[in-house]
């Protein structure tokens, strides 16, 4: 495998990292607007409690207000749990796909230093033919 098809690959990985990335991102602002949306029917409840507004009360408002906060949190918790067993399975998925990021760098890492190796070795071999023919072919002339 030469260096360009390692960096197609690399750029191939890193592509689907990227996908996989801000896929999880979208799925942790759901997380979040939902655990907002809780906190703020959780105020909504509990100022609705201090304030004990006895006209709600009198003509049983108060209950009803109660059951639908119960059911809405209930909602937005089954929303929340749900989002969090999909979020659970992009966490590996975003992890993997980073492993292969890394282990495609690592690759073009080691192959262009295999290359610069070659391209050294083949410099100083050269260099050495040239200092042997070089000194031969004096030497000979010399002679």
């Amino acid at each position: 495998m030469n260096l360009d098809n390692l960096k197609e690959i690399h750029a191939l990985v890193e592509a689907r990292y990227e996908t996989r990335r801000q896929a999880f991102q979208r799925l942790v602002k759901k997380e979040n607007d939902l655990r907002q949306e809780l906190r703020r029917l959780d105020d909504q409840a509990r100022s609705a409690n201090l304030q004990g507004d006895t006209d709600m009360q009198t003509i049983g408002a108060d209950v009803i207000w109660k059951a639908w906060v119960g059911k809405a949190k209930t909602s937005l918790n089954i929303k929340l749990a749900l989002i969090l067993a999909e979020k659970e399975q992009h966490i590996r998925q975003v992890k993997q796909a980073y492993g292969k990021v890394i282990a495609a760098e690592k690759l073009i890492g080691d192959l262009s230093r295999e290359q610069i190796k070659r391209v050294e070795k083949k410099s100083l071999d050269d260099a050495m033919i040239a200092a042997i023919f070089g000194s031969s072919s004096s030497q000979t002339s010399s002679d």
